[in-house]
């Protein structure tokens, strides 16, 4: 079937148009998502610096990753005091930051440049989520069987002798990327 000219400059402007605006409101709805985030900062504070590692967790995550009011540095410096002191959801999130995912849902137009900002280290993401997974997180586990099946055997065994002294390892994203 043809579509006349006229019909078909509709038809493509009007798609155009459903687009632009489902990009907005997702946009708009993603925004709504990073402040709803930044708003608990203030209630978790107290209990992050009294040591509580679900408020640590929660804080960090409020940070992550990349956009106005954001910080990976921040996010990771909160993550790794709540994963120093076992905190499976914290060492799986450090997990996946270090193996690139710093944004959760980045709005539209976002995510190619948040995988292109994305640094990589997998050998500390493996240790973090093997970390993860001997302290019961089932997520963990199934990411840390994917990243060692991308792995070499060299990646694999800087993993595990980081692992072998897991306290010591980088944690924060600036300690992790120091060589950057």
């Amino acid at each position: 079937m043809k579509l006349g000219r006229t019909k078909f400059f509709s038809t493509a402007l009007l798609l155009g148009g459903a687009n632009l605006i489902a990009g907005c409101v997702a946009a708009s709805i993603h925004g709504t998502t990073f402040a709803v985030k930044a708003s608990d900062r203030p209630g978790l504070q107290e209990a992050a610096k009294a040591g509580d590692p679900e408020a640590q967790t929660k804080l960090g995550i409020s940070y992550c990753c990349r956009g106005p009011g954001f910080s990976t540095q921040k996010a990771t410096e909160w993550l790794c005091k709540a994963a120093e002191q076992d905190f499976a959801i914290a060492q799986y999130e450090l997990g996946r930051i270090y193996n690139g995912a710093t944004s959760r849902t980045p709005a539209p137009g976002q995510k190619l440049t948040h995988i292109a900002l994305a640094k990589k280290n997998e050998p500390l993401s493996l240790m973090w989520f093997e970390r993860a997974t001997a302290n019961g997180h089932e997520k963990a586990a199934e990411h840390a069987a994917d990243l060692r099946d991308d792995m070499d055997a060299v990646a694999i065994a800087t993993a595990e002798a980081l692992l072998a002294d897991w306290r010591s390892a980088p944690c924060t994203y600036d300690a992790a990327f120091a060589d950057d």
